[in-house]
């Protein structure tokens, strides 16, 4: 890349190592979430559920905040499949009629303890090349850019 651009050469690498990273991982995930029939964003909803404790539940509304998903819609869309599949149920609020209450069904609870430690696992190997004092480095970067 020509200097004239205003990029330096550096920058165009570093840029396309993250986006190579990115797109690996990306990868990985979906393969992983292919062997239990869901996708990562599915996946994404039933551990965010999961990591929410004891009851398994949380509102849609914090499930949004919580969840890698764009709209609220396309977390209504996700809410409707896992509900199908029999993995979440929706519940209104006995206090806040307005308010639904997401949470995993005993088969969801089952599944997210099934994939969770398999999951983790596999996207550990992305970094088996790397010493442990290289991986807190690469956390501590990851941090400071806000990652």
């Amino acid at each position: 890349m020509s200097a004239d651009a205003g990029l330096s050469e550096s920058s165009v690498r570093l840029v396309t190592q993250f986006v190579l990273a990115s797109n690996q991982f990306t990868h990985v995930r979906c393969e992983f979430c292919k062997q239990y029939r869901l996708n990562t964003s599915e996946f994404d909803v039933i551990a965010t559920l999961y990591r929410a404790g004891d009851v398994y539940e949380v509102t849609a509304k914090e499930l949004k905040e919580q969840t890698l998903l764009p709209s609220s819609g396309a977390l209504s869309n996700r809410i409707d499949r896992l509900e199908a599949k029999g993995l979440v149920q929706r519940r209104h609020d006995t206090i806040d009629k307005r308010s639904v209450k997401i949470s995993l069904t005993e088969d969801g609870v089952e599944l997210v303890r099934q994939m969770y430690p398999k999951f983790f696992e596999q996207m550990s190997r992305q970094f088996s090349s790397l010493e442990p004092s290289e991986i807190e480095t690469l956390m501590v970067l990851m941090s400071k850019m806000g990652a």
